[in-house]
């Protein structure tokens, strides 16, 4: 076989190692990423020092998009609700409590 081939044929196999060990490695730290970004919103949540049911009425208005989120300079996170309320007097939403506080009847809803 000729030389220069044989030696391209080589070159050409170490270059495909090298992309798929390239590949698991970048595999990897997309993961460490992942976990680590977890990690930080984990954080942030369990900051808020809400008890477990308020908690979960604000992941689920969360996942819904009824609320917003956004980081302030010192990376702490704002909850707020999405809709702003109207200024009528009789209108539900204006009267209700702040994120990660339930009514009574919310309560009862989520029990059911």
């Amino acid at each position: 076989m000729n030389m220069k081939l044989k030696k391209l044929l080589n070159d050409i196999q170490k270059t495909e190692d090298k992309i798929a060990e390239l590949q698991e490695h970048l595999k990897r730290q997309n993961t460490l990423r992942q976990q680590m970004e977890d990690i930080e919103i984990v954080k942030s949540f369990r900051s808020m020092k809400l008890d477990s049911r308020s908690l979960l009425v604000l992941l689920d208005r969360i996942q819904k998009g009824t609320v917003t989120i956004q980081m302030d300079e010192d990376g702490g996170i704002t909850v707020e609700d999405a809709k702003a309320p109207q200024k009528k007097e009789n209108n539900a939403e204006a009267h209700r409590p702040p994120v990660g506080q339930m009514t009574e009847r919310e309560v009862l809803d989520d029990e059911e």
